[in-house]
């Protein structure tokens, strides 16, 4: 690599963001380099729930929100990429859920039900029948509300496969840092092997763009790390895919559920929602035993007594906000580097085109020229990590 080899462009990232990128911009003529320093997908990708949603859990408080909204169209468009149409074809790709659901105790039905009326969410939301009800709420037991929402449940590992497919010759493993001029400019990627230059820089390795962007003494973007604690179990536990309200968190879900297979046979209920943003103050131990009293609240049919449990410290990297969740995504061109979070799995799509629009010169036509470096493979689900 003593040559210094030339891309049009390089994207630093193996993530959602990144793996849609090399789709989007090599299927437009693009030459494309991606460089991934891990396994594929294997940080904020899956350690997300692998929800396309709609944007209904930020309006849980009576109201629309720009967050919403910015969402709302997004599962649509998933599901025209995953029939083989939208702007990325992504046919084959396995759907855990084609539905997501919202279920609350009997003291919010009416309440959830007279929102779920509303004109500003018409058509995104159904109230079902009891006898309509997915099977996990089908018990006695059960006196709340069931409520389908237009969301979708996608298995992350497939996804990340499929993106990483056809342009597999191009995705390397490499611990990349950035070359800049004394004004600052990069000028090229230091791959640990040689020096890789490009016409853009894709900056889309999530909390890596942290230490990427240090090194600009003129930077004006910065990142914001908004921690989790998501919570795992495993055992022979049926299939749920849900966001649980109640009275004391209304306009968030308590907890957010979803389910995801084991080779063993076993499923996996992977936890988020409130449970996840207040587990960042507790320790493991404390947090596990957070979650088991909420389930045991919201599921007492259900006996998790035979799970395994484990917990997953996840820092969402996003561009700063007050930290207060950003409701778009961010795609900021400097110079010769876009700088891109998605912030959120869903708006993927809308970050690609955002990307796209930033670009200001045409396609070549040409393949991204080959490294000599290690090819980077997709990496393991938090669930497969600790079980």
């Amino acid at each position: 690599m003593a040559n210094r080899p030339h891309t049009q462009i390089a994207i630093i990232g193996g993530g959602i963001s990144g793996l849609w990128l090399l789709n989007v911009l090599s299927r437009r003529g693009y030459g494309v380099t991606l460089l991934e320093q891990g396994g594929l997908g294997q940080a904020q990708t899956f350690a997300s729930q692998g929800m396309i949603h709609g944007g209904i859990k930020y309006a849980l408080g009576g109201f629309t929100t720009p967050a919403s909204e910015s969402i709302a169209n997004m599962p649509e468009i998933w599901r025209q990429c995953l029939a083989g149409a939208g702007p990325l074809p992504l046919r084959g790709v396995n759907i855990l859920s084609e539905a997501y659901y919202l279920f609350s105790d009997g003291s919010l039905g009416s309440k959830v039900t007279a929102f779920f009326g509303s004109k500003s969410v018409r058509g995104r939301v159904t109230a079902l029948a009891a006898g309509d009800y997915p099977p996990v709420f089908a018990d006695p037991a059960f006196s709340g509300s069931v409520y389908r929402l237009q969301d979708m449940v996608l298995d992350t590992t497939a996804l990340v496969e499929a993106l990483a497919k056809d342009y597999a010759a191009h995705i390397y493993q490499s611990t990349a840092s950035l070359v800049r001029s004394t004004s600052g400019k990069i000028t090229g990627i230091d791959t640990g092997s040689g020096i890789v230059t490009a016409d853009c820089y894709i900056l889309a390795a999530g909390t890596g763009n942290e230490t990427l962007l240090a090194g600009d003494p003129n930077q004006a973007i910065t990142m914001q790390r908004r921690p989790l604690q998501q919570v795992m179990l495993k055992g022979k536990l049926p299939q749920t895919f849900a966001h649980g309200v109640s009275l004391r968190t209304a306009a968030k879900p308590r907890v957010t559920i979803t389910t995801h297979p084991c080779s063993d046979g076993d499923s996996v209920w992977y936890l988020g929602g409130q449970l996840a943003e207040d587990g960042v103050r507790r320790s493991a131990g404390e947090q596990i035993d957070a979650a088991a009293r909420e389930l045991d609240a919201l599921f007492p049919w259900i006996d998790t007594s035979a799970a395994v449990w484990a917990t997953l410290f996840v820092d969402r990297a996003e561009p700063s906000n007050n930290l207060q969740r950003p409701d778009m995504p961010f795609c900021q061109r400097q110079d010769n580097a876009i700088v891109c979070w998605p912030t959120k799995l869903t708006l993927t799509p809308m970050l690609a085109d955002m990307a796209c629009a930033a670009i200001d010169f045409e396609p070549d036509g040409k393949a991204a020229p080959a490294l000599d470096l290690p090819k980077a493979l997709p990496g393991k689900t938090p669930w497969d990590l600790a079980f």
